[in-house]
């Protein structure tokens, strides 16, 4: 749970100010590739399924139109890790 969290606090920083609404395919490649910069692949694939987690909730509750996260590809982390 400690990592879910920890990734959660970095997409806050990166998109939190977007609206769910707003939110385009270049914002989550954006925040995607700026976190695959320090951790692990496993680390940057567990940040992609909380932003699709979060529109597909975002969706239910008719905030968010599609699910832009999943259109985005999860780049590769720092070489030597998961």
């Amino acid at each position: 749970m400690t990592g879910y969290r920890i990734m959660a606090g970095h997409l806050t920083g990166l998109i939190g100010s977007v609206k769910f609404a707003d939110l385009k395919v270049r914002d989550v490649q954006f925040a995607l590739g700026t976190l695959a910069e320090r951790p692990s692949s496993r680390s940057v694939r567990l940040a992609r399924m909380i932003l699709i987690q979060a529109i597909r909730n975002a969706m239910v509750n008719d905030l968010a139109v599609r699910d832009v996260a999943e259109l985005a590809a999860a780049p590769t982390g720092e070489p030597g890790q998961n």
